[in-house]
């Protein structure tokens, strides 16, 4: 290498290295500054969307509101207004209650649910006798209740009001009871899994991930946000004085932000206002992670930086040897141009020959000096092809510059011979152009075609006996079905008309899970063989099981072009194989599956560092409904159980087992207690629902269920474990009453 050159690069090799070192020493000291502003905004931003939908489904109340106050007014006759409001009350499925007041705050017309709340028309008279044509009320928030109870869940309303008028003359009151159920749920949810509490007026706590804070104004009155929350509280009044905005401490980073719901639908500012204060806390360890993961890019970065330098240093380093690596290339390739087994023929523009091959020599039987300077004209043959064959070439090169196909030439010695024949046109430098042709001599493998043809027919018998009889398939690489054998046909129930040209996914069961197929393509993605069972669906909707083999399929230039498949029906196999495994008369699980699982699931969990959640669950008093009602009430009674678990728990990874008797198992991983506990307890809610009468029960007039649940990570956990730590809690539940669920997180 040139010392000039090489001082050279070393000097700008070292300051670009400098420059790209302090770039990123300065922006990596800045990097939490970055990520806190970022995270910031885009907190800001998905909760300015949560607002705005929230007040979307506002003004489509008002705009209710509004059309029947309008129906009211052009329409007295109240049939007809009960019809269309019943009509609205079924399609606004979120509305609880419908009814018009008389201006004494008296009923006069209601449209309601199969349950609803007493308007207590006395603790807003005085403030809706003031409210003017188009004006809308809000009252405070309140909780719907059967029975004079509080509902469970607990839903919480507000009684939306307007005035009604027959011709400007005030004529009574609309009122509608408006569920808060969907505003709170939009407020729960977030795309960074963060939590946003929802608080009234009085520094209560509204909606939050834990139900036993919500509603101290009316449950407990020590569950202001103050209280829960103290040093949070503390902090945000001495830094923010009230304002909203966000903090960030070294314990705290929140954001304030408020809603005024009356604002939503009203105009009038004199009316109360009805304001909720929304308080998001930020996981601080999301900029963590976020910080954790550019300085891993920026490792990546400066290694690849360096790498291409090395790169660059050594293309220098080898500048000078270019010209010989050119000039060996060059002769590298005049000796395959010579030893090439195709012939090979160059012509210029003119389409005049410059060189030939050994090979074309050998094939043709002219020698360099014969055809040199000449066209190749000298071997076109008479009668085996039209003027429009070789028009058809020559505007394929002009056109695409490339053609190729088959030709029949004569030899020097004037024989035929069949060569198939590829021509490019290629551009120079200097805007010339030549032409290459090589060509292959097939005469002989054209008379072995038709030998072949000859010896596939003979075969044709044997390739029906395999469409009969052997379950095959074939799909291009995008998963496209191209042939299907009429085996296959007959087990799935579609014609091959309606399986050609569609994915396979048509065949695909909707309880195989992603991740199996991601496995299994990933196999053959990579040119490996893949074989196992596969549970499809056929047309008619049953399930059938095929153990597969898969192999891809290669082109000549050795690239896969699509897979076959060879399968087996096992059918009839995992019926057997699952009879083993179910109890007989709940269809669940049964003992024996529960105790392979167990240990499956928790060695699974262990692995991915993941929980491990097992509940046992027991029909209370269930002896003494056998001894009432008979076995036969006592089995049907079993089922509807087994069959509630079954609806109730959908996870991929969910499991429900008859554990023996009346006692039943649900088996879970990856899931909080808080969560958990949920599932448990919609259980036990689904099961008392299902009003099965048990007179001798003491814990309910029907049939209900205790449930003792542990959480517990998998790698402090073993299956006599985690089963007795469960079987400890149902018996806590049995002295504390039945008809309950208790979890406990390990």
């Amino acid at each position: 290498m040139n010392k000039n050159i090489s001082y050279v690069f070393l000097k700008s090799l070292i300051f670009f290295i400098f420059i790209f070192l302090l770039v990123s020493f300065t922006y990596i000291k800045n990097l939490e500054n970055i990520y806190t502003n970022e995270i910031n905004n885009s907190i800001e931003s998905e909760l300015n969307l949560k607002i705005s939908t929230a007040k979307n489904n506002f003004e489509t109340l008002k705009k209710d509101l509004l059309y029947i106050s309008e129906v009211y007014e052009l329409n007295k006759d109240y049939s007809t207004i009960k019809k269309e409001l019943s009509t609205l009350l079924a399609l606004k499925k979120s509305y609880m209650e419908i009814c018009f007041l008389r201006n004494d705050g008296t009923k006069l017309l209601e449209i309601k649910k199969k349950t609803t709340n007493e308007f207590a028309t006395s603790k807003y008279l005085s403030i809706i006798k003031q409210l003017k044509k188009g004006d809308i009320y809000l009252s405070q928030i309140v909780l719907k209740k059967e029975n004079k109870n509080i509902t469970n869940p607990r839903i919480p309303f507000l009684n939306v009001i307007t005035p009604l008028f027959d011709k400007d003359k005030p004529d009574g009151f609309l009122v509608i009871n408006y569920p808060l159920t969907e505003l709170f749920d939009i407020f729960s949810n977030s795309n960074f899994n963060l939590e946003t509490l929802v608080i009234n007026k009085d520094n209560y706590i509204l909606n939050s991930k834990d139900e036993e804070l919500n509603f101290g104004f009316i449950f407990n009155k020590n569950n202001t946000f103050d209280n829960i929350y103290k040093n949070m509280s503390i902090a945000i009044s001495k830094s923010l004085n009230g304002s909203l905005g966000t903090l960030k401490t070294d314990d705290f980073h929140v954001n304030i932000n408020e809603v005024n719901l009356t604002s939503w639908v009203n105009k009038n500012a004199l009316i109360e206002p009805l304001k909720l204060k929304l308080v998001t806390i930020i996981d601080s360890n999301l900029i963590d992670k976020r910080v954790n993961t550019y300085l891993k890019t920026i490792v990546w970065l400066a290694f690849l930086y360096f790498l291409i330098a090395m790169i660059i240093s050594i293309i220098f380093a080898n500048y000078n040897t270019r010209e010989k690596e050119t000039r060996l290339r060059l002769k590298i390739s005049d000796k395959m141009f010579e030893n090439s087994h195709d012939g090979i023929l160059i012509t210029d523009r003119d389409n005049k020959v410059q060189r030939v091959n050994k090979s074309f020599t050998k094939i043709t039987g002219y020698t360099e000096k014969e055809i040199l300077n000449k066209t190749p004209k000298v071997l076109k043959s008479t009668g085996y092809h039209t003027r429009l064959f070789y028009k058809n070439i020559w505007d394929n090169l002009n056109e695409h510059l490339h053609w190729e196909g088959e030709i029949t030439n004569i030899r020097k010695n004037g024989m035929p011979y069949t060569e198939e024949l590829s021509i490019s046109k290629i551009y120079t430098e200097e805007n010339d152009f030549f032409y290459i042709a090589s060509f292959v001599d097939i005469t002989e493998s054209k008379k072995n075609k038709k030998m072949i043809e000859d010896k596939l027919e003979e075969n044709k018998t044997y390739l029906e006996i395999i469409n009969d009889y052997l379950i095959t398939l074939k799909v291009d690489i995008n998963g496209k079905i191209l042939d299907v054998s009429d085996a296959f046909c007959l087990i799935c129930g579609y014609s091959k008309e309606e399986l050609i040209g569609h994915n396979h996914d048509i065949l695909r069961h909707p309880e195989t899970p992603n991740e199996f197929y991601f496995s299994m393509w990933d196999t053959i993605y990579s040119g490996k063989k893949w074989e196992g069972e596969i549970k499809n669906i056929k047309k008619n909707g049953e399930t059938y099981y095929v153990h597969t083999k898969i192999s891809p399929m290669y082109n000549n230039l050795n690239t896969i072009t699509g897979y076959a498949l060879v399968a087996i029906d096992i059918t009839d196999k995992k019926r057997i194989e699952k009879m083993s495994v179910t109890d007989e008369l709940t269809q669940t699980y049964n003992r024996r599956y529960f105790n392979l699982t167990i240990e499956k699931e928790i060695l699974r969990a262990k692995r991915d560092n993941k929980t491990i959640a097992f509940a046992i669950l027991d029909v209370d008093f269930f002896k003494q409904y056998n001894d009432t009602y008979g076995h036969d009430k006592g089995d049907y009674a079993l089922q509807s159980v087994a069959l509630c678990l079954r609806e109730t728990i959908f996870r991929a990874n969910d499991f429900a087992f008859r554990l023996g008797g009346e006692e039943f198992g649900i088996l879970t991983t990856d899931i909080t207690a808080t969560n958990f506990r949920k599932i448990l307890e919609r259980i036990r809610i689904n099961i008392e629902d299902l009003n099965i009468e048990h007179s001798t029960s003491e814990a309910s007039r029907n049939i209900t269920v205790s449930i003792g649940g542990i959480v517990i990570d998998a790698k402090n956990s073993t299956s006599v474990k985690v089963y007795k730590l469960a079987d400890k809690l149902l018996y806590k539940v049995k002295n504390a009453g039945r008809n309950q669920v208790l979890v406990q997180e390990v």
